[in-house]
């Protein structure tokens, strides 16, 4: 995806798709990437940021995709896709990830073992008048998967103990004792309202028209929520864990696996976000050029960000937007929607 200045206004376009066979290391990366902008008639040294899934083949310092395009193009910026850093903040261990692979099991005990199993489970529920008509199987490579899959299992609890008791094979009874034990339940229902939680965030970062600023307040906002759930947590009262505060029949159940859990959430948080901190003046800047004080540091602050900005025509064209009445008037809430009326980059 790119987003690019075509002299009247700014466009988000997905420029290429480039198939990578064999092997992919930042030479081979490199060397595709620099053939498709040679092909297009486009200019490499022109492109100022960078946004990659932090595999090591992009951020390499000496032979990554990041490093042999900063030697062509100097101003070069390299960022570590946020959404992608977000999905790798709740990495699950210990208990938890042994919950998380149970219910895996049961779900792919029903669903899996054979077709004819999978029908009689799914007439079962349309007998039981069932709020779902099936479960729903996870895939690391889908990052909502998770969050999806815990929270339709929690959601048909009943249906499945009852498909289980009436099952006649052996692997039958160990799924069953297990959906039966209150502190595994207890740990799925937690993990079923903390995903529910981090998909709310992760679909926030993602679509079209987004800045970074959008991303950057979103990821703060998120920072703060983990306070609340730790507080939540601490205090008993579950208001922003509802599947959990219906499985349980007293706060004392809420073990230290699960605020341990939202502790390390709010630490990787904290720890990934640190390299995307933005000064405040910038962000303000960015919502509202109209408003901010033209004296002062903003233009350096502004090259220190961007390196290729030439800080006097940015002073010149801030003048110049600030004096517009009809700039003014046509701001709109969505600063991409406004930069396509504009020539300031």
């Amino acid at each position: 995806m790119s987003v690019f200045f075509d002299g009247k206004c700014f466009r988000e376009e997905l420029l290429g798709l480039l198939p990578l066979e064999g092997h992919t290391t930042g030479d081979i990366v490199f060397g595709k990437i620099s053939a498709f902008f040679k092909d297009s008639g486009l200019d490499m040294k022109r492109v100022c940021m960078l946004v990659t899934d932090g595999a090591p083949s992009t951020t390499g310092k000496v032979n990554g995709l990041a490093a042999r395009w900063s030697a062509v193009a100097p101003q070069l910026i390299s960022l570590h896709c946020i959404v992608h850093q977000a999905v790798l903040c709740p990495k699950l261990s210990g208990a938890l990830k042994t919950t998380m692979d149970s219910v895996m099991a049961i779900i792919n005990f029903i669903r899996s073992t054979s077709s004819l199993q999978h029908r009689l489970f799914r007439m079962l529920l349309s007998e039981m008048s069932a709020e779902h008509h099936d479960l729903l199987l996870h895939n690391d490579v889908r990052w909502l998967s998770k969050g999806k899959a815990l929270e339709r299992f929690c959601g048909l609890r009943e249906e499945i103990k009852t498909f289980l008791r009436g099952s006649k094979q052996k692997k039958a009874e160990t799924h069953l004792s297990r959906i039966l034990d209150d502190n595994f339940m207890a740990d799925a229902c937690f993990l079923s309202d903390i995903f529910k939680h981090l998909n709310d965030l992760n679909l926030g970062l993602q679509g079209r028209d987004k800045t970074v600023i959008d991303l950057v307040e979103q990821m703060r906002a998120f920072q703060v929520k983990l306070d609340l759930f730790a507080n939540d947590s601490s205090t008993g009262r579950m208001l922003h864990f509802p599947t959990l505060r219906k499985c349980i029949s007293s706060p004392a159940q809420i073990t230290d696996v699960m605020t341990d859990f939202i502790a390390m959430l709010k630490s990787n948080f904290a720890g990934r976000l640190d390299g995307l901190d933005l000064p405040t003046e910038l962000a303000v800047f960015v919502r509202d050029p109209f408003t901010v004080a033209i004296e002062g540091d903003l233009s350096a602050r502004a090259k220190k960000l961007v390196p290729s900005t030439d800080e006097g025509k940015f002073t010149l064209e801030l003048v110049d937007m600030q004096s517009s009445v009809t700039m003014a008037q046509e701001l709109s809430t969505n600063v991409l929607d406004w930069c396509q009326r504009t020539s300031v980059p």
